[in-house]
């Protein structure tokens, strides 16, 4: 196999192997000859994972194994785009990342690297999203905490995700990101360590002078409560270094209406340039409505969260979920309410083509054909949404619920059955991903 494989060109291999994102087959790829090894380990080692330790008694950490590696073969470094480091709290004993002496001496050897995830992953509390960062930034040794501030102002890094720990300092660890286009906040909790000045200055001196601000044109936020109040604080203060009045896509997960406001201030600080929008807006959103009687649905006003300043937005995806009261199966919770008044905020001069709408589905018929579809379809094909050319409804099942082998056979035939919804399909702009 090897002597056959030396007469392949090499710009051929980089074209076979670049098809094949399977680690398995990539691994065999590797040992398929001489000629295939590099390149294969390319692919493999473009994204390094370190998840935790299977058990307790482990004796070595996942960093310790891919030391020792770098250490045999140091050619694999610089193959090292994406670093993911996964750090689970447990009941059982101390957060490998606690007491790893490894991690220090692998940061420094990763030249090539633009993308860290450093994730505690904290599990979320009755499907809400967890505001308690269970995992203590300044509980990781200060050399560790050293080697990863500086990897991460290298300059190198552009795509930057946290979560899951406490007392995360923005200025010595995330402002310090000179090159950063992605921000991923999951669940922590940050501080605010930038110093303080010795006199009072005043309002021009204490801004950020726009030459040295980063312009991040991807933001994900996971948060809520007074978590996602101090990172909006933070974002929008004038001495963060971090500048969101370009970014392109936001994505963001929260849990109260109350976080709404605090997210809709960063929507309207992008204004202007946000293009992609997705959001799960938790299910306070969702109104109660009646299986086997007409009870119409009342309107709390217009929502805190408001699509009026988006003129440049083109995508938006809407993560919902439409459940079942299990004390009472006479009600449901559905979101379209909410939803049809989020869509109506669009402004008249809009550039939206693209809608995805996705409900998780404590499914039943019923609740199908009682879901308030009607309001929905009348808006979609207002004047308003004249530049629409695809808009998904998406029912993955839910995690509660139980999956039927029919299921996505009914859901299809239920939706293509609804009056309301047939003017969108004959028109061919509406889609089920079912």
């Amino acid at each position: 196999m090897s002597s056959s494989t030396s007469f392949i060109p090499p710009e051929l291999i980089e074209i076979i192997v670049g098809f094949v994102s399977h680690r398995p087959t990539l691994r065999e790829c590797s040992l398929a000859g001489r000629a295939f090894t590099l390149t294969a380990q390319k692919g493999l080692f473009r994204e390094v994972v370190l998840s935790p330790p299977l058990s307790c008694s482990q004796k070595h950490t996942p960093a310790h194994h891919f030391l020792a590696l770098l250490a045999s073969s140091p050619h694999l470094a610089p193959f090292v785009h994406s670093l993911i480091i996964e750090c689970e709290d447990s009941v059982e004993g101390q957060p490998w990342l606690y007491n790893d002496n490894d991690l220090q001496h692998i940061l420094p050897l990763l030249s090539n690297l633009s993308k860290i995830s450093v994730n505690g992953r904290i599990q979320p509390e009755d499907e809400r999203i967890s505001g308690k960062a269970n995992l203590s930034w300044t509980s990781l040794s200060s050399s560790l905490r050293s080697a990863l501030s500086s990897i991460i102002r290298s300059g190198s890094v552009i795509d930057l995700e946290l979560g899951g720990f406490s007392r995360i300092p923005v200025s010595s660890v995330i402002d310090s990101c000179s090159r950063l286009k992605k921000l991923s906040l999951l669940p922590l909790y940050l501080v605010d360590d930038t110093p303080l000045p010795e006199s009072e200055p005043d309002a021009s001196g204490a801004q950020v002078p726009p030459e040295h601000r980063v312009h991040l044109e991807d933001i994900k936020i996971k948060q809520t409560a007074i978590s996602l109040r101090r990172t909006t604080e933070w974002l929008l203060s004038p001495t963060c270094h971090l500048d969101v009045r370009q970014l392109k896509r936001f994505h963001f997960e929260v849990s109260t209406l109350e976080d709404h406001r605090h997210i809709s201030m960063i929507v309207e600080a992008c204004a202007d340039s946000l293009e992609r929008l997705e959001l799960n807006p938790g299910l306070e959103v969702n109104s109660i409505c009646h299986l086997l009687r007409p009870v119409s649905v009342e309107r709390t006003g217009v929502p805190d969260l408001s699509l009026a300043p988006l003129k440049a937005l083109r995508s938006l995806k809407i993560n919902a979920k439409v459940l079942v009261f299990k004390l009472n199966n006479n009600r449901f919770s559905d979101p379209l309410p909410w939803i049809v008044s989020l869509l109506s905020s669009l402004p008249d001069d809009n550039s939206l083509s693209e809608l995805e709408l996705r409900f998780t589905l404590q499914l039943t018929q019923q609740i199908l054909e009682r879901v308030s579809w009607v309001d929905l379809s009348s808006t979609l094909l207002s004047r308003k949404f004249g530049s629409l050319k695809h808009v998904t409804f998406s029912f993955p099942p839910s995690a509660k619920g139980h999956i039927i082998d029919d299921r996505p056979l009914r859901v299809k035939d239920t939706l293509n059955q609804n009056k309301h919804l047939s003017p969108l399909i004959s028109r061919g702009l509406l889609h089920f991903d079912i």
